[in-house]
């Protein structure tokens, strides 16, 4: 087996292998121990299990399918050839070794299924057109064409082999029908479901039939004909595949795809769509699948899930263990009894369409899967052996490292490697892969931010279970990008802080609120020292209290006590909570000028004339940015204009005529100024 090595990018390789911070000051850690954390690399010979653990696996061959650009059905023969299902052109070619040959051709679209029956015969299910071919070396007879039909999605024989019986989609609202070819290709309509298409099916040795709907998801068990029920609603829209193993035990493959199916052909009453297939030319987004077992008495059990993509295709081994193939990643897994998923296979195409294994018993059979994009033919060629080899991902550690000592769990006898590099893929510039180790040992390769691990498996028998390697990245400053201040009773509406006349009225804090952001690229954890200076002075003077350590990115300082005036403030980034004294990294950066002011503005002169107020507005630092009137002690504050026409200094002339608001006779107006740092400051005068 040959995994593709994941180009991934840094923030999701940082995602997935998050590392761990150890002891030792500026020590992380990639702890290699599960299922995601040990595939995605490059494997040959080797399968990686839910419980964590690397084991012999399969080595696959490959052999390309000709022109085929997709392949959806497989048939085992008894020569230990493979025959398989492609289009374009509904060609059936016939594996053998490592030679794929043109077995026959339909001239349809695709070959959707396969089947065998009575005396070794062949048949071919194809879309579209409802045709079934039946096929001999270098021929393929028009054996059925069924009614009503477009889409005759899969193939499955009885016991005898002397019926076919075929999962179906219809034509423009027939719905989904399971069909009985009988010899001559005599057809009948075995069941008809409410669904638009069923495009899975299976045959106990009973003579039930199993068939799985793409609409609603729908398992049926059909036991005669026109008798049938719904023996489990799976999850999402489709029932994409259905194998019976021993002692009568179903599964089936359920599939919940992102967003619509791609629309091939609308399907019958319900308007559903036919499910992904060659008819569409397009590429579906990956969803989701789940294999689901049920025993003789109905009773379901989820054996396998995955939110990342969905199954394409399912097989039994002679003992009965399922297989499944991905619709994204080319992946094969299988799970056990006791729900332990193993990737045993990741190719480099993008599906499986097909899976299965020779014919023979649980010795001599052997297991093979069909890929798409592209399409190829992999037969397993051997089981472990001496050139089993696992290679992890491209670990990336953020910066360039050093490494400590490589460690591992698992049985003796594995040969444990490292390569370095700087850039994300491997290329020419990364290191060669170091001499084997057998044992716990430091890593003697250069410095590098990425870095990959690899195991050699001498023995068949041998497990890895954890791998863990250690690193030190380069200390590099973290630097402060921004500084920020405003008092905070200030409303930060407007470039001088105090909203218009009309809104809510500002409420004066003598609190700073200090912000800062800061760039840190080797995550340290960072502590902060805080300054400040008067504009017309040179000394810093500490804004923290001399114990105090500041590891959050704000500040409130209380400016009570001290002079008004124009302050800038100082923040310094210091890593020395993380490396030791003579590797700390410090800088600093100050602010724009942060204005302290805590005094209200006063009033000079304040009288009403007649209707006419006149008065001067003055404040020790300005701007005067907002005056405003109030009669009679209502709370209706109106706003009055500079007399120069903008409000802009700190010291402002009121001249208004206010016989708009204040009516005729005696009136108290209370008028209200606010400074840009939102003090205020309210005077009474009488209007006659």
């Amino acid at each position: 087996m040959r995994l593709r090595l994941l180009t991934t990018s840094v923030l999701a390789v940082a995602a997935l292998f998050a590392p761990t911070r150890a002891g030792a000051v500026g020590t992380r850690t990639f702890d290699l121990d599960t299922l995601e954390k040990l595939s995605g690399g490059d494997l040959t010979g080797v399968s990686i299990s839910s419980d964590g653990i690397v084991r012999a696996g399969w080595t696959l061959g490959n052999v390309a399918l000709g022109d085929a650009t997709a392949a959806f059905a497989s048939l085992a023969m008894d020569d230990d050839s493979v025959l398989v299902g492609t289009s374009p052109g509904g060609k059936v070619y016939r594996v053998a070794g490592d030679q794929a040959t043109v077995f026959a051709e339909t001239k349809e679209l695709a070959v959707t299924s396969l089947a065998r029956g009575a005396g070794g015969a062949i048949y071919a299910a194809t879309i579209p057109g409802g045709k079934i071919f039946k096929i001999a070396q270098g021929k393929a007879d028009l054996y059925a064409t069924l009614p009503d039909t477009d889409h005759v999605w899969a193939l499955a024989a009885d016991k005898a082999g002397t019926a076919l019986y075929a999962a179906t989609g219809g034509t423009e609202g027939t719905g989904g029908k399971v069909f009985r070819v009988t010899a001559g290709g005599q057809s009948s309509v075995h069941f008809k479901s409410d669904e638009p298409h069923l495009v899975s099916i299976a045959v106990a040795d009973n003579g039930d039939v199993y068939a799985g709907s793409s609409g609603k998801g729908l398992l049926y068990k059909v036991t005669g004909p026109g008798r049938a029920s719904v023996l489990y609603d799976m999850p999402g829209e489709e029932v994409k595949a259905v194998a019976i193993g021993p002692k009568g035990i179903v599964y089936a493959v359920g599939n919940e795809y992102v967003g619509e199916l791609p629309e091939a052909r609308k399907g019958g009453s319900s308007g559903g769509r036919a499910p992904p297939g060659p008819a569409t030319g397009t590429r579906m987004k990956p969803g989701k699948g789940s294999l689901v077992r049920i025993d003789p008495a109905g009773r379901p059990e989820r054996m396998m899930h995955h939110d990342e993509f969905h199954y394409l295709s399912l097989a039994l081994d002679p003992n009965g263990t399922p297989y499944v193939g991905t619709g994204a990643e080319g992946r094969v897994y299988s799970v056990d009894d006791a729900h332990v998923v193993t990737l045993v296979a990741d190719t480099d195409s993008r599906q499986i369409g097909a899976l299965g294994f020779t014919r023979g018993d649980a010795k001599t059979a052997k297991p093979f899967a069909v890929a798409s994009d592209p399409t190829v033919f992999h037969r397993v060629v051997a089981q472990g052996g001496a050139d089993s080899v696992w290679t992890s991902k491209v670990l990336d550690a953020g910066l360039r490292a050093r490494f400590g000592h490589l460690s591992w769990r698992g049985t003796p006898g594995l040969e444990l490697s490292t390569r370095t590099g700087n850039t994300a893929t491997v290329d020419p510039t990364w290191s060669g892969w170091s001499n084997a180790m057998t044992a716990a040992a430091p890593v003697t390769s250069p410095p590098g931010r990425f870095v990959q691990v690899r195991a050699r498996w001498p023995k068949k028998d041998a497990i890895l279970t954890e791998v863990v390697l250690p690193f030190q990245t380069d200390n590099v400053r973290a630097i402060v990008t921004e500084v920020t201040a405003h008092q905070k009773g200030a409303t930060r509406d407007t470039k001088e802080g105090v909203v218009a006349s009309g809104s809510e009225t500002p409420k004066h804090d003598s609190v700073v609120h200090i912000a800062w952001k800061t760039d840190n690229p080797d995550s340290d954890a960072l502590r902060y020292r805080v300054w400040y200076r008067k504009d017309d002075q040179t000394t810093w003077r500490d804004a923290l209290r001399s114990d105090e350590v500041l590891t959050k990115t704000e500040l409130d300082w209380d400016t009570a006590a001290l002079p008004e005036g124009k302050y800038r403030i100082r923040v310094e980034a210091s890593d020395e909570l993380a490396n030791p004294p003579d590797q700390t990294q410090k800088h600093a950066l100050e602010s724009a000028l942060v204005l302290v002011d805590n005094t209200p503005p006063v009033f000079q002169g304040l009288t009403v004339a007649g209707r006419k107020l006149k008065g001067r507005v003055v404040d020790g630092l300005g701007p005067i940015v907002r005056v405003e009137m109030a009669v009679d002690g209502r709370l209706e504050w109106r706003p009055l204009a500079a007399a120069d026409g903008i409000f802009d200094t700190a010291d402002e002339a009121i001249d208004a005529d206010v016989s708009a608001l204040v009516p005729p006779g005696s009136h108290i107006v209370a008028v209200r100024a606010f400074d840009a740092a939102g003090n205020a400051a309210v005077q009474e005068v009488e209007a006659k």
